[in-house]
């Protein structure tokens, strides 16, 4: 299947004793949406050859590049205190970011038809992203927010899910219920 999109990137937060998620919302538009899984790789060499391995899940990266940076958002991935009378969002150096369940859904192509795939990083915890601006020049040019992530493995050993959908509002409503979002509480 060829890759064609990405939508609906949402998060929720992580209740670690029992891995569920409360809370979610829906982050906004996003460009891109990256997981980079780390793996041990170690080998066990006995006789002149490989006879263990050891290539499991240890975390991993995740990135979001976000077409605008809702502040309300902004401050909940990163444990900021947000003002919503004044939109304002507050930052600590004492601040310690929570761990969230994010997940996306791509679309690709098969026999003429386009397929779901939802992704669902069960713990991930969010870093500062970096301030860039630039002036207009001669032209517009579109910026974005990347916000980066470590991924880690929940108590039993679970990091990712991945689920396949005929339809996008099944894909859509699954995450919904997997991160906690109620009626009218996506964008």
């Amino acid at each position: 299947m060829a890759k064609t999109g990405l939508e609906y990137v949402v998060l929720g937060d992580l209740n670690e004793a029992d891995g569920t998620y409360s809370n979610g919302f829906y982050l906004g538009p996003t460009s891109t949406f990256n997981g980079s899984p780390t793996t041990s790789d170690v080998k066990d060499y006995g006789d002149d050859r490989a006879v263990e391995t050891d290539n499991s899940v240890t975390g991993g990266t995740v990135s979001v590049e976000l077409n605008e940076m809702v502040n309300e958002h902004y401050a909940r991935m990163l444990g900021h205190e947000h003002d919503k009378t004044k939109d304002s969002v507050k930052c600590n150096a004492n601040d310690v970011a929570p761990f969230l369940g994010i997940g996306a859904v791509g679309k690709s192509k098969a026999d003429n038809r386009n397929k779901y795939t939802v992704k669902f990083y069960h713990k991930a915890q969010f870093k500062e992203p970096n301030d860039e601006n630039a002036t207009k020049q001669e032209s517009v040019t579109f910026a974005h927010t990347t916000l980066e992530g470590n991924l880690f493995t929940l108590e039993n050993g679970d990091w990712k899910e991945v689920r396949g959908f005929d339809e996008l509002d099944a894909a859509k409503a699954w995450l919904n219920e997997k991160v906690g979002i109620t009626a009218g509480g996506a964008g």
